[in-house]
Parts: structure tokens; sequence; C-alpha cells
């Protein structure tokens, strides 16, 4: 036992190395278990570890051997050299890297096209039924818009739809208001409206309705009350005395609809005034309480979820406070309505402030990006008109390519277009009160028309039907002419089966949707319609600067947004071919690319310094260059 202690005493440390008994053995244990034979380490009760055994003049000779400076410089100067390069080619690359082009901050009214609809001739939705009709079958109707939707998306390429009113009212026309706040039944329920918002909504589709602020109905509970001169509702309207029996009148304001502007009432004893028809008399819009009532109207809608309004008859919201006489006009007798020059019913100043204090409500709604609201108006022929609208606040002011003159239509298109440049112009070529695009102009040159309409800088708003050629019934009165029922089949039915509310146009066997759509020609109207909604969405078309330029019916404009493929847009109206080369007539480049022909497949790139265009009469092309 003693012999056996003993050889344990006698065994040889780890590595051979003698360890001294007074240092912590787990300190001595270092470089992979090995102690260096000149060094002891000592380690105290907290975290340093002391050198003992070399001195500070050893490790100092480290410091100032001339190897290891050199050494420290070389490193040094190595990491500054490189970080230095890194900094350099960091700021090359930003200079010299292509950069990426500039794009506006586009909101929903700048990228998209508008489908304007007469509810009840789009769509009826009331199901077939043996029995006696009931109300609303052979109506369109809001369920019959939703029903729709698809058609107005993938086939037109609209993602808005603008609806003609729909409120409950006492004229066919829904203009003779009865209550802004309720629905024709015909039409449908506020259940029925809610749900075509939820569902646009969610198709990232927008919606638009009219405004009508400048007039009600009859019936309604407003002028029912001002009749009865009851509390705040007795100036609600524009009232004065008059006598018809011996012909005294306020002023000789003629209505826009002919004869005079004012119609005795037999309950208040007094003539109301109304610039548009006598079932329509004109609101008050200098009684505070009034402009309140109209806001409130706006904010019931907008809470709905309503993106934006069209301000019926804008033109006519304030008339002269002291009722003064308008001017006769040199030779005419004053029995009509252009007679006169209407310095006191027409574009008063204050319509403007109005449509800013509307505009400033739709704001508020404006709660973040994507919920913008749109105030839009219609303006006629007059350009001053039309700035005045966009300095108030409008979003949008709607105008027709078409100007008022005897100029051929080249011509004239070329003077609109030269002069609403850079505005967010709503192009339109009619409404449910004009003719429609097909009967304005030759059928043959439609196509070439809606290339137009869909190119220009702004807003294309289409009446429904125009995109397959639709024409005005050529029987019926106006303006039930230009609302005919949409002709969805050859059959007649797509419509509704029931009877319908007013005749389609004859021609529905030849001109509907279903023959537009059908395989074999695809370069009908309404797939003519589809490919220019594609190209549309091209940067240049969607913010590129326009220029304008004509050669007798040849229309021609580029459109070149920096950074993007630029377009040259070019359009015979005339009854000729016409051969162009372009590149001289608009210096655009000379490498250029056929991408869009109204007729015809003609994919091909082309020199215009060898090649000049050959183009057939009514027929429109765009070419893309870089």
């Amino acid at each position: 036992m003693a012999d056996h202690n003993t050889n344990n005493e006698e065994k040889t440390p780890l590595n051979e190395a003698a360890v001294d008994p007074d240092v912590d053995t787990k300190a001595q244990f270092v470089n992979g278990g090995k102690v260096e034979p000149h060094v002891a380490i000592e380690c105290g009760s907290g975290d340093d570890v002391s050198f003992t055994g070399l001195g500070k003049e050893e490790l100092m000779q480290y410091a100032d051997d001339p190897f290891w400076k050199r050494v420290r410089l070389i490193l040094l100067i190595v990491f500054w050299a490189g970080w230095i390069a890194m900094l350099v080619a960091a700021i090359v690359i930003i200079v010299l890297a292509p950069r990426c082009p500039y794009r506006p901050d586009q909101k929903w009214y700048d990228k998209e096209s508008v489908y304007e609809i007469l509810s009840e001739s789009f769509q009826d939705s009331s199901p077939k039924s043996d029995g006696a009709q009931k109300e609303g079958d052979g109506y369109g109707d809001i369920n019959g818009i939703a029903s729709r939707l698809n058609y107005l998306k993938d086939d037109v390429g609209s993602k808005a739809l603008y609806i003609n009113s729909m409120y409950e009212s006492d004229d066919n026309s829904r203009m003779a208001v009865v209550n802004h706040k309720s629905l024709d039944s015909v039409l449908g329920t506020m259940a029925d409206f809610d749900q075509l918002r939820k569902t646009t909504k969610k198709m990232e589709m927008r919606l638009i309705m009219d405004f009508i602020p400048n007039h009600t109905g009859k019936k309604h509970e407003w002028f029912v009350k001002s009749q009865q001169k009851e509390g705040k509702y007795t100036d609600y309207y524009v009232w004065a005395t008059c006598n018809p029996n011996d012909g005294t009148y306020p002023n000789n304001w003629m209505s826009v609809k002919g004869n005079r502007s004012w119609t005795y009432d037999a309950t208040r004893k007094e003539c109301y005034l109304h610039q548009l028809e006598s079932d329509k008399p004109d609101l008050n819009l200098w009684n505070a309480d009034v402009k309140q009532e109209l806001e409130g109207i706006l904010r019931f809608w907008l809470d709905k979820g309503v993106d934006g309004f069209h301000v019926l008859n804008a033109e006519y919201l304030y008339e002269d406070e002291s009722l003064a006489d308008e001017i006769l006009m040199p030779g005419k007798s004053g029995n009509a309505y252009d007679d006169f020059e209407h310095n006191q019913t027409m574009n008063h100043p204050e319509n403007l402030k109005l449509l800013t204090a509307w505009k400033s409500v739709l704001e508020s709604y404006n709660t973040k990006p994507g919920r913008e609201k749109a105030l839009i108006v219609t303006a006629k022929d007059d350009l001053n008109t039309t700035m005045q609208y966009f300095d108030a606040g409008a979003t949008i002011v709607r105008v027709t390519p078409f100007a008022d003159s005897s100029a051929s239509l080249a011509e004239s298109i070329e003077t609109k277009l030269t002069d609403s440049n850079a505005k967010r112009i709503g192009w339109m070529y009619s409404n449910k009160d004009s003719s429609r695009l097909a009967s304005k102009v030759k059928p043959e040159v439609v196509k070439a028309l809606l290339t137009l309409q869909a190119t220009l800088p702004g807003v294309s708003f289409n009446y429904y039907g125009n995109e397959i050629g639709m024409t005005d019934h050529p029987s019926l009165p106006v303006p039930n002419k230009y609302r005919t029922p949409m002709q969805w089949n050859s059959k007649g039915t797509g419509f509704s089966e029931h009877t319908k509310w007013l005749a389609q146009n004859p021609n529905f066997a030849d001109v509907n949707v279903e023959s537009e759509k059908a395989v074999g020609d695809e370069y009908t109207t309404l797939k003519v319609m589809g490919r220019l909604s594609k190209l549309r969405e091209n940067e240049s078309f969607q913010w590129g600067v326009m220029n304008v330029f004509r050669d007798k019916d040849l229309i021609m404009f580029t459109r070149k947004a920096e950074g993007f493929p630029g377009y040259l847009v070019a359009m015979n109206l005339g009854s000729k071919r016409v051969t162009e080369s372009f590149h001289g007539a608009t210096g655009i480049p000379k490498e250029v690319k056929v991408v869009f022909h109204t007729h015809k497949d003609d994919n091909t790139a082309i020199n215009l310094s060898d090649n000049s265009y050959i183009l057939e009469a009514n027929h429109a092309i765009i070419l893309e260059y870089a």
C-alpha cells in the first residue's frame, strides 16, 4: 500500500512540464496544455491575468523593431487605400449608374378611363316571368350594372363607372329630384347600391355619381314648404313678384329650354325661377341654409364610399341677386334664349367659389393614398371657362375634342388639343343629351377617334355603347334617340326579356357585343378599344408630354415620358390614303416600330429614312420609338 502511494507521487506530470504547486493548475495549461518554461501566469480572484518572467524591455523590443514598424505602416496604408478606393467606387457607381426615371404621384383619376352608364338602359336584372310585368321589369337597374362589371373591366378596359342620376325624381330623366338621398325604386334599393359599391371596391373599380345642385323637382319637400313660406324654406328658391295676366315678369330672362325662365305658382302667388324646364325650380344658392343642405348631400354619398361627383349644370348655379335684365344682342327680337348675352345667369363668379367649397368637402375624405375624391364638371366650347373651373379646384373638366366651328374635323381637333394640352381634361364624344359618336361622324372613322380619345393626356369618358359603334335611334325623338337600351346580342334579348322601357335601335342584330366579341375578326371596334386600354397603361401615355402636328387631314401627336419609350399617334381623318414619313413631319427618331393599327396586324419595325408609311383613310396607327 505504501509502495502504491510512492509510485503515484513519482509519476511524471502531463507533457513532462514542471507544475508549480503554488499556481492555479488551470492557469498553467495554456497553449494547448503546454506552459512556456519561462512564463508563469498569476491568476487572482478577478478576471485579470498578468504575465511574469517577461520584462517590459523584452516586450518593447518588438514595438521598436524596424521590421514590425514597416509591417504596421504597410497595413495602415493598405487599409486607408482600400477604404478610399471603395468610397471612390461608390461615388462613381452613383454618378454613372442609370437613374430610375421620374414617376409622378398618380391618382386613380390620372390612370383610369371612365365608362358612362345610363342605368335604365344598360342591363335589366329582373328574371323572366310568365306573369304580369312588375315595376322595374324592362328597365336597367343597379343589379344589372353589377352583373356586367367584368365586361367593363376586361373587355372595355374601364375601371371607373360614372352612373347618371339615379335619384328619386319626378321625371323620366331623373333630373327633377324629389329626394337627393333616395334612389328611384325602379332602379333598385339602397341595399343594392351598397352591394354595388362593395363589389366595385373589391374589384378595384371606382364609382362616380351625378350631383344636381342647381335645382330640384317641384315635389321635393323643400319646394312644397317654400310654396307655403314655411320657416327657413321660404327662400330656398328664387321667388319674385309677377303678373302673368298682364305679362309682367321680374326681368327678361329666358329658359335654356325656351320660353321665359319664370313660372307663376298659384299657391304662393309669385313666380319661381327655372333656367331649365318649369318642373325644375332653381335653388337659391345665395341662401346659406341651402348650401349647407347640399354639403350634407355630398357627405351622405361620400360616407357610402362614392369616389367622385359630376356637378351638373355648374354654369347656371348662381344668378345676379338683383335680377337685372340681360343684354339683348343687336338685331335680335328677345324671344329666344340665344338672343341674349347671359351676363346675369351664366358663369357667375360665385359659381367658382362654390366649386372650391365643395372640393374642400371632398378633400376632407382624402384620408390616405387611394381614397382621393374627384370633382368633375362639363364645360362648353369655351377655353376660358374650362381654365376657370380648374383654378376653382375641379379635378376633371369634361370637353369634347370637336370644336364648334366650320373647320374640318382634323383642323378643329388640332385647335382643341393645342388649347387643352397639359390639363386633366375629360375627353367625351357624347352623353345622354347628345348624339352618339357613330352618328356624329361616319361609322368607319369611329375606331380612329377612339384611338385619339384613349391616347390623349387626361381622362377618356366613354358613353355606353360607343365601344361597339351604337348609333342614334332613327325615329325616336330627342333625347330618347340617344338613350336606347344597350345592344348585348343579335337576338335583342341581352338587355331584358321583358317589354323594354324604350325601343331598341333596329340595327341591334348587326351592332352588338356578342358579334364584336366573336372569333374571326380581331379588329372589331370593341377589340380595338380593349387593345387601346392596354396601350394606355404605358408610362408615356400616362404622363408623357404631348406635341401636336397636322398635315391637312392627317392628325399626329407624340407622347413621351422621360426615360420611357415614346409614341407617335397618327390618324387619317380624310377620304384618301396618305403617304407620310412621320420623321420629317414630327422629328421623331427614324427607327420605329408599329405597335397598334386600327384595322390590321402590322407589328413591323421600319426605318423612316428609307420608308414612308401609307395610311388609309379613316385608319389610325401608333408608332413606338426610343
